[in-house]
This record gives C-alpha cells, structure tokens and sequence, in this order.
C-alpha cells in the first residue's frame, strides 16, 4: 500500500483584490435586480462551507457579490433564507398568484417540481459542451446526468462543493489482522468484483469472542437506500426503459435489477452485512459512504479512538458493470417557470458560485485548492487516486425522479422486504410496479 504524502493544505480567497482589479463587464443587465434563493446560505465560493454566508455576508463576500453585479449590471439580493420545502411551497403560490419570488433556486429535481410545471426545461440553454469550462469533478460527459427527467434537462450545477459520490470506506486494519488479502492489490488485479467481494465478507465476519454470536461482520448498513443504488450502478442496472413512443417506464423485473437485490438479500440472510444500528464503526470492515465524509469530524473521531487506518475503495463490479460509478449529486440549479431568458440567470449564478471559466481565472489553482480540505483526512495514495481522479464511467442512476419515487426514505419500505426481509424480489416488484408506474405517468402526465 502507498502511504499518502499530506501536503499543505490552502484556501483560495478568490474575491481579495476585487476592489483592486477592473471588472470587466459581461452583460448589461439595465441594473435588473436578480433574486437567488438557497438553502445552503454558508455554500460561497470564498472558503470552507460556512466560513462565509451570502445571506449575512461580511466585506470580503460584499466585494465579491458586487464584483458580479458590475459584471452584469445588476442587483443581487439573496432572499428566503430556509430549506428547500419552504422555497418550494412560496414558489407554488407565488406561481399560482402571479407573483416572482426569485430568479433562480438550489433544487434537484423531484416530482412536485415536474408535475405542477414550476420550472422550466434547460435544454435550449445547455447543450452538450455546456460543462466543458467546469472543473473536472463537475464535469458531466452528458448534461442529463442527474439533470433531467428522460431527455428533458431542468437543473444544472451550480454549487462548488462536494459530489456527494459514495464509496467504500474499508478498515485496512482490520482486513490485515483478519489475513485477508488487501481490496487494493485486488483491485490492481482486475479482480473486484461480486463474486470476491461476497468471499471477502464471509472471511471478515466473524465470533472473536468465542460465544457463538458474530460481533464483527464484513460490511455494516448505515443507509439502505444508497447502498441499493451503490449496488445497482456497480452492476449497471437500469430501473426504467424508454418506450418507442417516448414514454418512461420502470422495468424492475430486469434480470440486472433482480439479481442485484437477490445478491444483497443473500448477503443480508448469509449474516456478512449487518443490519442497520447492528454494528458500529469498529465493528464490520467496510461501510458504504461517502467520500469527502472520511475528513469530517465523526469519522475522524471515531478513527482516532479505534486507532485503525482506513481507506476509499470503488464498489465491487457485477456480473452486468460495465464500470460505472456514481460520480455526482444531482444537480440543482433551478430555474422557475416564469423566468424569461434563463441563460442570463445560469450566467449570473456561475459568476457568483465562480463554478467554471472564466469566472475561474485559475483552473488547476482551483482543483488543487478544492481537493487540499480534504487530503488531510486521507491515510494513502490510493484513497486520494480514486476520490479524485476514479477510472470509471460517470453516471447519475437511477435519475432523481426515479429515486423519489423508488427510494422515499433511507430504509425504503419495498425494498427493505426484498433485501432484510428475505422476501422474493419477482414476487414483490411484480406486485409494486404498476403503483410505481402510477406515480411516475401521473408526475409526467404521460
């Protein structure tokens, strides 16, 4: 294993000398206010999430909202202050009283945004070079990824902070005290798949205790609902299919979605993955998590009082992967349906999140500066190779309607008497599909 060399970790304040510079005009807006609602206040661009806050902002974030108002020749005001359930219900009855509450809201998709038509299609103003100018952990080969519904585009990136993509946290301790060959040197060989991945549970889990009673088990379940769309991804399994008249539909019954929730279920009934609340950190070798969560402070915590090291691994590929791997949230810049020339806005709320060129004066500046916060959390090389720069396929599956629809909670009721409940997986979803197809034409109106 290669140990990782930390580096000295530094913050790009990029709106320093924005009362120094000129500021070179990229619209003339007429001096049009443009008013921006999210629920990530301390999301800015100048630091650390919650070093700064756009609602509350001090001299520094001040000189960088204005740099962007002479840029477009406007005014900026940040309004509704709150969560996203409260933005959304403004923005339904402002809709429906003729108002404008906002230009522009951080908001994935989800079905009331779609089926009460309170945002607009992107795909006249994001076509398929649109995240060239963004940084590499942004940049989308396809801007449907995580953005439509279909073919149809609704939002778009517009925040600079973490993807949110889940890996495999291991504990490489733990893996070496049991005699267990290390995941990397599997992984080098081309040999993580399901089919390892199972053998290596069963070596872990174990009764070191001598009471008959498993107290430390191969993987522990922390959210069901990401480790079921972990595990579909890894074996590139699609839950819906397009008809040749363009409708959407689910196709659970797929054997690639099958026997992704039969091999989890037999996992679950072979005593490998332990049940949710059943083991702690220290007790299971591998958690489904995300990525960037390995700096927070829990982790790091919980890490120290263990004294293990620990490690980010990719999923293990299915019998149908074809290497692809979550790379992103979905997307959440959103436009509300009223809003005229939506370019404008997604021009306006690049500037100020500065989430691409050239309002990122400094591309390799800025990746180095984004991915020093969390190199000090990491323990090797490889940790740092496959967080930042994973040879796989980038996709966003099942889309987020999908997702609502499938996947409500953490511990998603159908799924969870398929997988912890031993119950069969064709008997189930025969029943459920039409009641999830139900969902999904009447949130598209098709």
């Amino acid at each position: 294993m290669k140990r990782l060399i930390p580096i000295l970790l530094f913050v790009l304040i990029f709106a320093a000398a924005a009362h120094a510079e000129e500021v070179k005009q990229v619209m003339d807006l007429g001096g049009r206010v443009i008013r921006i609602q999210t629920q990530w206040g301390g999301d800015t661009p100048l630091g650390p999430r919650g070093a700064y806050n756009w609602y509350n902002p001090d001299e520094m974030l001040k000189a960088h909202i204005e740099k962007v108002e002479k840029m477009f020749n406007c005014k900026i005001e940040f309004v509704l202050e709150g969560n996203r359930a409260d933005a959304l219900e403004t923005l339904r009855l402002s809709v429906l009283a003729g108002d404008r509450p906002f230009d522009f809201f951080q908001h994935p998709i989800t079905p009331a945004l779609i089926a009460e038509g309170l945002i607009q299609p992107l795909n006249d103003y994001i076509g398929p070079d649109f995240y060239d100018a963004y940084p590499s952990l942004f940049r989308r080969p396809d801007p449907r990824i995580g953005a439509a519904v279909g073919d149809t585009i609704y939002t778009f990136e517009s925040s600079n902070t973490s993807p949110g993509t889940k890996y495999i946290l291991w504990n490489k301790s733990m893996v070496e005290r049991a005699g267990v060959e290390s995941l990397y040197d599997i992984y080098e060989r081309g040999e993580w798949t399901w089919e390892t991945f199972e053998d290596v549970l069963h070596k872990l889990t174990r009764d070191t205790d001598g009471d008959g009673i498993t107290n430390v088990w191969g993987i522990r379940s922390i959210n069901l609902k990401d480790e079921i769309i972990v595990m579909l991804v890894s074996n590139s399994a699609r839950v819906t299919k397009t008809t040749e008249d363009g409708k959407i539909v689910f196709d659970l019954l797929n054997p690639h979605v099958i026997d992704t929730l039969e091999f989890m279920q037999r996992l679950y009934r072979d005593g490998v993955w332990a049940r949710r609340g059943q083991a702690e950190l220290d007790g299971a070798a591998m958690t489904i998590a995300t990525g960037t969560d390995i700096t927070s402070k829990g982790y790091q915590d919980h890490m120290a009082l263990i004294g293990d090291e620990f490690g980010l691994m990719l999923p293990p590929q299915g019998p149908n992967g074809k290497n692809e791997f979550n790379m992103y949230a979905a997307a959440s810049g959103a436009i509300p349906v009223y809003v005229e020339d939506p370019e404008v806005i997604i021009e306006v709320v690049s500037a100020l999140w500065m989430v691409k060129e050239p309002y990122i004066e400094d591309m390799a500046a800025w990746e180095q500066a984004y991915w020093d916060r969390y190199i000090w959390g990491l323990q090797d090389e490889e940790s740092y190779n496959f967080l930042v720069n994973p040879d796989v396929v980038p996709v966003f599956l099942p889309s987020p309607i999908e997702r609502e629809i499938l996947f409500p909670s953490s511990t998603p009721p159908v799924f969870n008497r398929i997988i912890v409940n031993g119950e069969s997986a064709t008997s189930v979803l025969a029943a459920e599909q039409p009641v999830f197809q139900a969902q999904l034409d009447e949130i598209l109106k098709q």
